[in-house]
């Protein structure tokens, strides 16, 4: 019997635990809320950044060459004049000593044109002279021996016929011999072309100059075997026999004729003179072309010294500043112009704070900042809000702010700082505890109560401070949950406890 009453008692709590177990669960959720109010909020945006200088100066290599040396590394600090890359040297002497051998050889080709011109100037001239003299003196021997014929002789027919076909036979020789000099004044452009020449083509010219000068020697030989002809035949028709012509006279014949034959062998050198005075005067074109090979050697030489000076200079700083980069080292080789290294100046000093979307349109220009490094404080002003979103580091987009420190002290640029932004008050506002707002992709959000049931509330959020948010989309008096496991509940009842902050 005992034994049966001691099963009746434990089914009797069996089933009274069983049925309490499931009053308990069968009771809605309690979820602790706070009530919206008004309420005064003294925002700030807490955030971090990056040390920089305040400009980014790019350091370009002054010649081309090979890297001697590198005088800093990253993370030095400069002044500007101060050496930063030394260079080897060898190639722009080498370019230096080329450039001055060149100079000094278009000197001495100029120089020596100049001579040639004035030495052949002079013959041309002197040649010219003669020309002149024995004309003058031909002309007047002629006319003494006309004037001795005319008194001693009449009409004589046959000494006038032979002279009549000696003027013929000189012409004749006169125009081959014009038609020879026409053939040495083509042979002198043709070997001046071939000059010109240059590389493989003059070695293949060597022949044709041999040729061409062989020419040349051929129509100067002519000439003057056409000279010599002329001579002779003047000879001959100054020796024709006068009859009636006294022996004082024929004498005094005799020597007139002796001496034009002298005149006409002066004459004829001197016009040959004078052809190759010609032939070999250099032209005022071939100077002015000579002049101007001079001033470009003279200013590749001036060019090439700059550059060597250039070398041995170094490259130097432009700058008072930090080397943040540098992009060559020790041998390498590098171009004229190219980019060698960075340098921050530190004339200022910047902090590049990354900004949420909610907070970015709550700072604005002029605003004042604190900026802890390490455990030193500075004072900053907000100069410049980036338009142009940055990524973080993990991987949301943000927007940048970048804040000028008021401070002369040498700071270290990419250590990381504090920084905190106090906005101005916002008065007579809703507020909510900071720890109910979320955000996700959407926006800011909350969960509050409404009809009894936990509603998932999109909102907007505005300055901030320590503990509270400025929100709009919910009015005065709404119940917002502050229990983290809210969003587990969204659409069931729950139990209200109303916080009081007690």
């Amino acid at each position: 019997m005992i034994k049966y009453i001691k099963r009746g008692i434990i089914c009797l709590l069996c089933i009274g635990i069983i049925a309490g177990a499931v009053w308990y669960f069968m009771q809605p959720e309690s979820m602790i809320v706070i009530v919206a109010e008004r309420k005064s909020i003294n925002p700030v945006i807490y955030g971090t950044g990056k040390i920089s200088g305040g400009r980014k100066i790019t350091i370009y290599a002054d010649v081309t060459g090979l890297v001697e040396s590198k005088e800093v590394q990253v993370g030095d600090r400069v002044k500007a004049g101060d050496k930063l890359v030394q260079y080897v040297k060898d190639d722009q002497k080498l370019q230096v000593d080329l450039a001055r051998t060149d100079a000094e050889y278009s000197k001495k080709i100029l120089n020596a044109d100049i001579n040639q011109k004035a030495k052949y100037e002079s013959m041309m001239n002197a040649a010219t002279l003669q020309i002149n003299n024995c004309a003058q003196t031909y002309t007047t021997l002629e006319e003494q021996l006309r004037a001795m014929t005319n008194e001693s002789y009449g009409d004589d027919r046959f000494i006038a016929d032979v002279k009549k076909q000696y003027d013929s036979d000189i012409l004749k020789l006169q125009d081959q011999m014009f038609q020879k000099q026409q053939g040495v004044a083509q042979t002198e452009v043709e070997l001046k072309k071939i000059e010109l020449l240059t590389g493989d083509e003059e070695e293949a010219s060597k022949e044709k100059v041999d040729k061409k000068t062989d020419k040349a020697i051929d129509y100067y030989e002519s000439i003057s075997e056409l000279n010599r002809k002329i001579t002779d035949i003047e000879v001959d028709k100054l020796t024709l026999p006068e009859e009636g012509m006294e022996p004082e006279k024929h004498e005094k014949y005799l020597e007139l004729q002796a001496n034009m034959e002298t005149v006409l062998k002066l004459w004829s050198e001197a016009r040959a003179q004078k052809e190759f005075a010609q032939s070999m005067l250099v032209t005022n074109g071939d100077i002015y072309n000579r002049e101007q090979q001079l001033a470009l050697s003279n200013r590749t030489l001036e060019n090439a010294e700059k550059e060597l000076n250039k070398a041995e200079t170094g490259t130097n700083s432009t700058t008072d500043g930090i080397v943040t980069a540098c992009f060559i080292d020790k041998g390498a080789s590098v171009e004229k112009g190219a980019p060698i290294m960075e340098i921050e100046t530190d004339d200022e000093y910047l902090i590049k704070m990354k900004v949420s979307k909610y907070d970015i349109h709550s700072i604005g220009l002029g605003q004042k900042a604190e900026v802890r490094i390490g455990d030193k404080k500075y004072t900053g002003e907000v100069i410049r809000i980036g338009q142009s979103a940055e990524n973080d580091s993990s991987g949301k987009a943000k927007a940048v702010a970048e804040i000028k420190l008021d401070t002369r002290d040498e700071l270290i640029v990419g250590l990381d700082a504090d920084v905190t932004l106090e906005l101005e008050e916002v008065t007579d506002t809703i507020g909510i505890p900071n720890e109910c707002i979320y955000n996700d992709d959407d926006g800011s959000y909350l969960y509050m109560i409404r009809d009894g049931v936990v509603t998932k509330v999109y909102v907007i959020t505005g300055a901030k401070d320590n503990t509270m948010t400025e929100v709009e989309g919910i009015k005065e008096g709404d119940h917002v949950i502050m229990d983290p496991a809210a969003s587990e509940y969204v659409g069931e009842e729950v139990e209200e406890i109303v916080y009081t902050g007690q």
